[in-house]
This record gives C-alpha cells, sequence and structure tokens, in this order.
C-alpha cells in the first residue's frame, strides 16, 4: 500500500466534500489526511492518517517478511530432524486383507517386534550355503512352468512413421537372435546435449514393440521368425509383455491380480483348479509367499516398487506364454 500510494494524489469529491458547492477555499473534505482550503489529499498524509502507515515503513516489513520465512525455514528444518522419524522398512505399509496376514507378520504385530527365524540365521551364518540352497529350490520351483524351445530371430527389422508429412526412421537394419531359456537383456541409449538436457532414446522400448507386434501407426518391415518360420496368428497370445509402468487393481490382493490374468489369458481348455495351481507356483517363483494376501494399494499404502514390479511380472508369466516374455525396463525404480 505504501508503494502504491506514494507521491499519488487523491481529489476529494463529493460526498466527501463538505459542502457541497462553493469553491475549495471555503470546502472541507472528510477524508483522513485532508488539509484545509484544498480539495487534494497526499497518498502518503492519507496512509499516515488513517492507517499510521509512512513509506519509510517498507523497507522495515520487507524485512519483517524474510525474518518469517527465515523463522519457518529452521522449524522446518528442525521437525523433520527431531521430531519426524522414518518410518522402519522404508514409507510403503503392506496393507493385508483380515485374518489373511501370514504368519510372521501376525507374529510381528502381537509381539511389536520382528524376530529372526533361524532359518534365517543359519543362512545369514553362510552365504555359501544360501547360494546352494538357492539353487536347489530355483531348480524345484522351475518344475512344470511353461518353457520355450523355439528360437526367435529377426533381421532388418526397418521402423518408419509419418511425421508432418515427411518419413521419420526409428529403426533401421536392426538384427538379433533370442535362444530358448536364455535371458537376453536390449542396452543402449542415446544422448542429446541441448543446454544441460540429457535424453534416452536409442529405440529400446521402439524394438521391443515392434517385435512383440504391438506397433498400430507406420510401417515396418523386416523378417521376424520363430524357429525359421514367419510368426503364427497365436504369436500375441503365446507371449507376455511387461511394461514399464506397473498398473494394476489397488483394491485387489496379489494373488487376486494373478489369478484373474491366469482366468482370462489361459486357454479356456485348462480347468480352473489347474489355472489356480500355476499362480501358486508362480507365487513361490517371485518369492510373493508373505506378500500374496496383501493389497496391492497404491504408493504409501501399499506394496513396495520392488514389489509392484515382480506383481507385474508375475501378472504375465500367470498367463503362462509359450514362446517369450518381453520386458519394457523390467528394473526401473528398483
Amino acid at each position: 500500500m505504501v508503494n502504491e500510494f506514494h507521491n499519488l494524489e487523491l481529489t476529494c469529491v463529493s460526498p466527501q466534500l463538505i459542502p457541497p458547492y462553493g469553491t475549495p477555499a471555503n470546502q472541507g473534505c472528510s477524508l483522513p489526511g485532508s488539509t484545509p482550503g484544498s480539495d487534494i489529499v497526499l497518498g502518503d498524509a492519507y496512509l499516515e492518517a488513517q492507517l499510521t502507515y509512512s513509506y519509510s515503513h517498507l523497507w522495515r516489513d520487507v524485512g519483517i517478511i524474510f525474518a518469517f520465512w527465515g523463522f519457518f525455514v529452521v522449524i522446518t528444518l528442525i521437525g523433520m530432524e527431531m521430531v519426524l522419524t522414518p518410518h522402519q522398512g522404508g514409507g510403503n505399509v503392506n496393507v493385508y486383507k483380515k485374518g489373511r496376514a501370514p504368519p510372521s507378520v501376525q507374529k510381528a504385530l502381537e509381539d511389536r517386534t520382528t524376530v529372526m527365524t533361524d532359518e534365517e540365521a543359519q543362512r545369514k551364518e553362510s552365504v555359501a550355503e544360501l547360494g546352494r540352497e538357492r539353487s536347489a529350490k530355483q531348480e524345484e520351483e522351475l518344475k512344470g512352468i511353461a518353457k520355450s524351445e523355439t528360437v526367435f530371430t529377426w533381421s532388418n527389422i526397418r521402423y518408419v512413421i509419418p511425421v508432418k508429412g515427411e518419413k521419420k526412421v526409428l529403426l533401421n537394419d536392426v538384427s538379433g537372435i533370442v535362444k530358448p531359456g536364455r535371458l537376453t537383456a536390449l542396452m543402449g541409449g542415446s544422448f542429446l546435449w541441448s543446454h544441460t538436457d540429457i535424453e534416452s532414446g536409442a529405440g529400446k522400448t521402439t524394438l521391443l514393440n515392434c517385435l512383440a507386434q504391438r506397433i498400430s501407426t507406420g510401417v515396418v518391415t523386416g523378417d521376424t521368425l520363430i524357429d525359421g518360420r514367419p510368426l503364427p496368428k497365436s504369436f500375441q497370445r503365446s507371449t507376455g509383455y511387461v511394461e514399464q509402468l506397473d498398473v494394476h487393481e489397488h483394491t485387489s490382493t496379489v494373488r487376486e491380480a494373478l489369478q484373474f490374468s491366469a482366468l482370462l489369458r489361459q486357454p479356456k481348455e485348462v480347468s480352473k483348479q489347474e489355472k489356480y495351481e500355476y499362480v501358486e507356483k508362480i507365487i513361490k517363483l517371485l518369492e510373493m509367499e508373505e506378500i500374496a494376501e496383501a493389497l496391492i494399494g497404491t504408493g504409501g499404502t501399499g506394496l513396495s516398487v520392488e514389489q509392484r514390479k515382480r506383481v507385474t511380472i508375475g501378472v504375465e508369466l500367470a498367463s503362462k506364454p509359450q514362446l517369450l516374455l518381453f520386458l519394457d525396463e523390467p528394473t526401473s525404480g528398483i
């Protein structure tokens, strides 16, 4: 206000001008800060008379604002360091259906403390023994899991899209091979230096989408083969695709999400009981027994990023893909 009213001249008019007739010499103004014999009121005089403010108070008040800001910053720092304590085990809290929490969680809630089991203590004593036990356990868990015995190859893949009336080449002469029973990683990145911006755009996701037959725009040329033969019409049904974003129904449990995928995507000839049994194998394979009955939830009140990614992979494995499982940045956020 003092910044706005400084050096401002206000003209006094009726009804503040009394009497409303005559000349300013024989009239009076009822506005605070007015002077006899004049219908002009200075802005500085008005603020001084009405609010006891003066222009000299401007920088004092600015200093008070900065002082308030500094005070609240200090209080926030003290509160973050001394009052607030981080949640044990991370920011996410698993929520289980009533009566469905695993025994270890129920015991921890009863005792208000987590007690290390004898098995866990023995595993910590011998890392080598842990490795041997894990390998044997993995071999046992992999029994009955769908396996691929086919060779997937692609050669001279070229992907062109229209951009503003012109053609833009996103993939050019890309070839590769995936052998059965192998985990093949596709790595790469391009760095576009524009001031301080660094972007990744090597085309990994684009290539995956082309190989998985998920492209709906542009033109894809080249050969994609299974055991040296063209892709069958059931190719997409026989493959799984783990997207980068974990999209799930937050009100369902982990087991329900996997069962839903198995019921909808496995062949109808397979019985419901067999589908559920296969889901249990996937849960054991991905070590999700402890969270099988936990609600997927949302950030902060649900599964962690790592657990949510395992659920996404499990949903695709539950569909029992016979050929391939594509994963788009499966370690993102972990």
